[in-house]
């Protein structure tokens, strides 16, 4: 049987806790007590967030906080969740590509298709509203210019290669048999003038 995507219940409280870790500190390991006690997030609907976050990619299976944890509190924060959603949902985007650009009931269908859950069901309507949540913290067109402007940085690193490459040619003369210095003389200006210039 399938998994079905990542969610959580206490939707409503994504947004809480994402702002909560960009201030705190990153702590070696992502608890119940680290959110209870430095998140101040004591109610025990947040228990849930911990299999959230590693489903999400920010944490591992140690409860060890990730790269993507650490980039996310820095100034590339809505694209760094953005990549991470893509690689949270992919049974969505395959559904629709642009399933962040879609309203309520749009996405709701789409996830439905995508998992073969009923329209009454709590999980349903779980998965559309923390998906919805989670895309208010993203930037998924920011998230195309990066790859746009990594994919520019490689193709000029490429051109910067190849343009130090140079070109060498050998030239081999067969002299004709004289002692005139003159003609020596002439053949090499001739060469010099019409061959070795810069």
């Amino acid at each position: 049987m399938t998994e079905n995507p990542p969610y959580v219940n206490n939707y409503g409280q994504l947004q809480t806790i994402f702002d909560a870790i960009k201030v705190a500190k990153t702590p070696p390991k992502f608890t119940q007590d680290f959110i209870y006690s430095v998140l101040g997030l004591k109610t025990k609907a947040y228990r849930s967030m911990l299999p959230f976050f590693k489903r999400l990619g920010f944490t591992d299976q140690g409860s060890v906080p990730t790269e993507n944890y650490k980039q996310y509190r820095g100034t590339n924060d809505k694209i760094v969740m953005a990549n991470c959603i893509r690689n949270a949902y992919p049974t969505i985007f395959q559904s629709n590509e642009f399933a962040y650009k879609l309203n309520k009931s749009e996405l709701t269908r789409t996830v439905k298709t995508a998992t073969g859950l009923s329209e009454d069901d709590q999980i349903l309507k779980s998965i559309v509203n923390s998906f919805l949540e989670l895309c208010k913290l993203a930037d998924f067109e920011g998230e195309k210019i990066e790859e746009e402007e990594e994919e520019e940085e490689d193709i000029k690193e490429k051109v910067e290669s190849y343009s130090k490459l140079g070109i060498s040619y050998n030239i081999n003369l067969n002299l004709p048999p004289t002692t005139e210095i003159e003609v020596f003389n002439a053949i090499f200006k001739s060469l010099k003038e019409n061959l070795l210039r810069e």
